[in-house]
């Protein structure tokens, strides 16, 4: 199914577009800080055009994906160049600096023309730190999102007097083209390719050494992205965040087969009338409390797991004005770290509590207001923990924390164990210090990183005779 024509797609918003891009970009937020001891690149298999509209916002997160990555990349440099002389003395604190220096860039974009040719002099620096890669098939939103980065880039460096440190190339790649940008100031290490092409065209530039890389996929309106595309992007170092259209995922025995990562020849041998139930067993379609699109996409992580080792996968639902799904947003990767960064960003998106889902038809038809935050009860977390672990003894803290983690729809949080503790009765009865050399005492309720803590909790018959003896003395 085709998507809607670039230049209608952006000239407006959606509230799951924008839940979308707050996940993208508070995960970015976290990717960059992670990773900036290394090298980061990121990938945007499916740019657009990097605005909604004629707008400028202050809000990073009403910029298309490619800027919300530019934007993030630059926000962490000035925060990591706080103490910079000639910064400090612009922007004064860390709250201030970012945003007064994000609103002084788009006053005096909106002041001035946006037809800006940086001035292309000094060198190219070679000691990059941060690689961007965009990549849009169509030419106007090529077009548009060359001009936007431009002229961003120009009056970002400009308003801090080091304009003269961006070079912008044209030229081609691979038969497609391409323009470059690298800024050559040595506290600015980034550098950002767009490439006019289509994503299944374009091949993974080479990792530096000690790089992490993420891909971004939001192939909006199309669901045929092969999986061969698709598994170079996922490996020990690198992780994908795709916007999965599993409403409308195409039943053509090809299509089916690039998508999920089957061999063609072995599809082309099925029988005609094996067909449909072949369909319905790769797409994982069947009744139960699952929709279709869901069973379709836990199909889907399934077979990305296969084909690329990725150890962990999180699941975001989109739901439309009808409240019907539109996509799912699934995040891959190798790492511990990466999974709690993205489950932290997807919990603050969710509007249902104990999974993670939105819908528009909640907001634009029942006026519920859209809450960015953690809403989760932590009450139902430590209920969930207790219900897992009840008389146990002697649990290491850290499978507390792999479970709600890796196994449940929440977040971790040590006051978890502070309501297992301080509950009536008491379903933690006992922390103890297994490092049994640490002279330091924790205190009642609490839980520091210092302490090898074994916890034991209580089961149902303890909780019983508590209960009983409470009655008594009453």
């Amino acid at each position: 199914m085709a998507a809607a024509p670039p230049e209608k797609f952006f000239e407006g918003d959606t509230p799951h577009g924008l839940v979308k891009r707050i996940i993208y970009k508070k995960y970015l937020q976290a990717y960059v800080a992670k990773t900036q001891r290394l090298k980061t690149i990121i990938i945007d298999g499916f740019a657009g055009a990097g605005r909604y509209g004629n707008t400028w916002p202050i809000d990073i997160e009403k910029y298309g994906s490619p800027m919300i990555a530019l934007l993030v990349a630059l926000q962490f440099l000035c925060r990591k160049r706080l103490l910079i002389p000639w910064l400090f003395n612009i922007y004064m604190s860390e709250s201030l600096e970012w945003d007064q220096l994000q609103r002084d860039v788009v006053r005096t974009i909106q002041e001035e023309s946006e037809a800006i040719i940086p001035r292309q002099s000094g060198y190219e620096c070679s000691k990059k730190k941060m690689y961007l890669y965009f990549i849009e098939k169509d030419g106007e939103c090529f077009t548009q999102l060359v001009k936007c980065v431009k002229t961003y880039l120009y009056i970002f460096l400009r308003q801090l007097g080091i304009n003269n440190h961006l070079i912008v190339k044209q030229g081609a790649n691979h038969g497609y083209e391409t323009v470059d940008f690298y800024i050559t100031h040595k506290d600015f290490p980034l550098e950002c390719h767009i490439s006019n092409c289509e994503f299944k065209d374009f091949e993974p530039p080479q990792m530096p050494e000690w790089s992490r890389r993420l891909t971004f996929l939001d192939p909006f309106g199309y669901s045929d992205t092969p999986m061969e595309q698709v598994r170079k992007y996922v490996d020990d170092h690198s992780e994908v965040f795709i916007n999965f259209m599993s409403h409308q995922v195409n039943d053509a025995i090809e299509k089916i087969a690039a998508l999920y990562g089957i061999p063609l020849s072995e599809c082309q041998v099925i029988p005609r009338q094996e067909i449909p139930r072949f369909r319905q067993f790769v797409l994982n379609i069947r009744m139960g409390e699952n929709t279709p699109a869901e069973n379709c996409s836990r199909s889907y992580i399934e077979h990305i797991k296969e084909y690329t080792g990725a150890e962990y996968a999180l699941m975001f639902e989109i739901r439309g004005r009808k409240n019907a799904v539109i996509y799912h947003l699934i995040h891959f990767t190798h790492h511990r770290k990466g999974l709690e960064a993205m489950k932290e960003s997807m919990n603050t998106c969710s509007q249902y509590e104990g999974t993670f889902k939105m819908s528009d038809y909640r907001i634009v038809c029942e006026g519920i207001a859209l809450t960015i935050g953690n809403q989760q009860d932590d009450a139902d977390v430590a209920e969930e923990v207790y219900q897992e672990f009840r008389g146990k003894q002697g649990v290491p803290i850290g499978d507390v924390e792999t479970f709600v983690w890796e196994h449940s729809p929440y977040v971790y949080r040590k006051k978890i164990l502070k309501i297992l503790e301080t509950s009536d009765p008491p379903r933690l009865i006992s922390v103890v210090n297994e490092d049994t050399e640490e002279e330091r005492v924790r205190r009642r309720n609490t839980y520091p990183d210092w302490g090898k803590w074994l916890l034991t909790f209580a089961d149902e018959d303890f909780e019983d005779v508590l209960s009983g003896l409470k009655a008594l003395k009453l």
